[in-house]
Parts: C-alpha cells; structure tokens; sequence
C-alpha cells in the first residue's frame, strides 16, 4: 500500500497531472499540433486548454502577478510531455482507474478544500473548465500514480543499516518538532554530459541564484525555469521536518535563516537552488497507532472493479472460516512492499494511509477483517492486530525512520525513473 505521504496530493490542477482530451467540437476543426510525443501527438488546443486550468489554479492560491503566457505554456507543454508518456506506459501495462475511484478522489478533493462536490464542479466550470476534461484530469493522476508506484517499488528497500544511520543522524536525532517551508528549482544535467556541458548548465544556474538574491521573485522564476516536479506550484516543496527533507538538503536548511537561497547544489540529476521561506515548531500531541495488515486487488484492463471486489470478498469468507490471512496475502495480494511480509504495513496513524483506508481501519476491532472497499490505490481488505498510542520508544523511532526513508527513497526513485523515461522517448517540440 502507497502511504498517503508518498502519492502525489491532488491540488486543483495537480502538478503531475494532464489534460489531452479533445472534445467534438475541437475535432471539427484542423488543431495545430505543437509536440510529438513517440507515437501520440499534443495539440494547440489541449496546451491551451491545459494554461487555462493552470492560471485558474494559480490565481487561487496567490495574487502574485504571474509569468507570461508563453513562460506558461511551455512549462506545461514540460509538463505534458512526460505525463503522456507515463500515461502510454500505463496503457501497455494495462493500468487503469474506474469510475468509482475517480468519484471517491473528486469527493477527498473537495473536502480538502472544504467544498462538496457540486460546489466543486461549479468552482471549475466557473473557470470556463468543463467538469467532465477536469475528471478526467484526475483519472489520468491517479493512473499515474499507480504506474510509479509500480516502477519504483522494488528499487526502494530500506536495509537495517539505512535505519540505524539515519538515527545517529543529525535528522534522526532531531527532536524539536522544528518544520521547513521550502522552494525548490531544479535546473536538470544533459544526459552523459560533457564537463563543457556540465558547466554551460552550471553557469545558468549561478546566474539565476544571483539574479534571486538581487530580489528576482522566486516563485516566478520556477515557474519559468525549474525542471522540478513542483515548478508550476512556483517550486513549493512545503512544510518539512528534518527527516522529510530530500537527502541532498538536509546539511543546509536546518542552518538556513527565512528569507536565505542556498544553491547550485549539485546533484546526479543537475544543480539545485532552494530558499527557506518560513520555520516552525509544531507540539505534536500523542497520537493512536494502529498495527495493520492487509490484502490490495488493483483493477486494470483484465479485471475489472467488480471482479476485484468479487475476489476480495472470496478471499474474506477463507479467512473467517480459519485460513490464513498471512499466507493468502503473500499469494494474491498485489502491494509488492506488504505482500512478501504477510500483508504486514505496520504501524500506521492518519497522517499515513489513505483517507478511507484511515476510516475504515478505524472502526475495526483488534482482529476484526473489514469487508472489501475501494481507494484510490485499488480494493483492500484490512485486519486490525493490535492499537497503542505514539510514544518516543526505540520501536516507535524506529518505524518512524522507516517511514521517512520510504518517503524519501520513493521519491528520488521517481524522480530517477521519470528523468530516464524522458530521455528514451521520442519527443519533437514544434513551437
């Protein structure tokens, strides 16, 4: 199972998601094509549609003035580019989202912004987005999301070495509660580069930190020109403990004053440029853990949501006649990470499953198996072992570390793997 932590949250416009749809009336008229993406093209008007969506979004979570148009247009086309080749990858994988699990998404996302989903889709198509191209925006996230989940999963494994020298740490030992605010620009290093081409990239970079602490609008200028992930949220990473920090930042930030740019960094990907723009210490309050183990059926294009569910449910009425849920978890079980332990996540709170996955675990007795039910992830069937509340053991440090190196692994796995597959596709940009 993803832990909340790892999959992308969606936002409104979602900074890994795509629009390529083109409705019947487009297709009435030649639309000008402006990329070719291996076999698939991008069109005039699905870029455009696609800008229009980022603004909207844009406008709502800051009055800063925004780049130029064009500036836009081709972070989006970056953008696009590399979700529609995660998305043709997912289609030969046969890697797909219902219905239902499109609904539940739409319905988390309107409660985080505190709407029902009628005002949800009123937001949007006072915008000037039809709700049904939004919809399937969050389809397409949501397929990739499953799609990285299974790409990276078997290069993130975590030794006891790894744990017991995170804890002796800085970040291990870091107890203050103390979290990061940070933006991030990610300027990325041709593939095999040259030191000639090392440095051109180098150079540009040097130039951009300079031009930043001269006064130059950090969020504006990600937009324009960071490679990241995060580049159309104005290369907002944020708020971070220590121990959720990416690797390659750990050793400056704690020493950073708000306000301070730290950078080039030089990383195996290209040089980095990041600035502190708030701290804080938080009280966290004990919190109720939860020791969980469970069975994930992901729907795709040979079973569908039904039969999913109809197997989970056959798998259940097994275990309450006396199988074993362990066993049967490390044979039909789809969640690469848990399956080999038995079904085995751990100990989780609320902060690190799914929301629906929290609420159902929630009302289960110790022992108790929940019937079938949907996430975003896929079906699930979960057994409750056992419940106590958040201390600073040994045992709690250390699953605590385990949880910030899964989080942080997965994440530099995806920026790994989503930098090599846009290297090895055939992309002609033709504006």
């Amino acid at each position: 199972m993803n832990i909340r932590n790892i999959v992308t949250k969606l936002a409104f416009i979602g900074f890994a998601s795509m629009l390529c749809l083109q409705p019947a009336a487009a297709k009435q008229v030649l639309d000008k094509i402006v990329a070719v993406v291996n076999n698939d093209v991008i069109s005039k008007y699905e870029l455009e549609n696609y800008t229009k969506l980022l603004v909207a979004d844009l406008k709502t979570q800051s009055d800063a003035a925004l780049p130029p148009k064009d500036v836009l247009q081709e972070q989006a086309l970056n953008r696009m580019i590399l979700d529609k080749i995660q998305l043709q990858i997912a289609e030969q994988s046969g890697i797909e989202v219902d219905s239902i699990t499109v609904s539940q998404a739409l319905q988390h996302l309107a409660q985080q912004k505190g709407k029902t989903l009628e005002q949800l889709r009123y937001e949007t198509e006072a915008h000037g987005i039809v709700f049904d191209e939004y919809r399937e925006l969050v389809r397409n996230e949501l397929i990739i999301q499953r799609l990285q989940a299974r790409e990276v999963s078997h290069d993130v494994v975590i030794a006891k070495s790894d744990i017991e020298s995170f804890l002796s740490s800085p970040a291990g030992q870091d107890n203050t509660g103390t979290e990061y605010k940070i933006s991030h620009i990610l300027l990325l290093a041709p593939e095999s580069p040259t030191p000639a081409a090392l440095k051109q990239v180098q150079s540009k970079a040097e130039e951009i930190v300079a031009s930043l602490k001269k006064g130059t609008d950090f969020q504006k200028t990600a937009m324009a020109k960071s490679a990241g992930r995060q580049a159309l949220n104005g290369g907002d990473l944020g708020w971070r403990n220590t121990g959720e920090l990416p690797t390659l930042f750990v050793n400056y930030v704690p020493t950073m004053q708000v306000g301070d740019i730290v950078g080039p960094i030089r990383s195996a990907g290209g040089f980095h440029i990041i600035k502190l723009q708030g701290k804080r210490t938080t009280n966290e309050e004990h919190k109720t853990e939860t020791h969980v183990r469970h069975i994930l059926i992901v729907p795709n294009k040979n079973t569908s949501s039904e039969e999913a569910k109809t197997v989970l449910a056959a798998i259940r009425k097994q275990i309450v006649k006396g199988a074993d849920f362990s066993k049967l978890a490390a044979k039909k079980s789809q969640d690469i990470r848990s399956a080999s332990k038995g079904g085995d996540i751990g100990w989780v709170n609320e902060q690190s499953v799914l929301p629906k996955f929290y609420e159902v675990m929630s009302k289960l007795r110790n022992n108790e198996i929940s019937e079938p039910f949907l996430t975003e992830d896929g079906w699930n069937l979960v057994q409750v072992l056992d419940r106590r509340t958040r201390h600073t053991s040994d045992e709690a440090a250390w699953n605590r570390a385990m949880e910030i190196l899964t989080i942080r692994k997965t994440n530099e796995a995806i920026e790994a793997w989503t930098k090599r597959i846009r290297d090895e596709a055939r992309v002609s940009i033709l504006f």
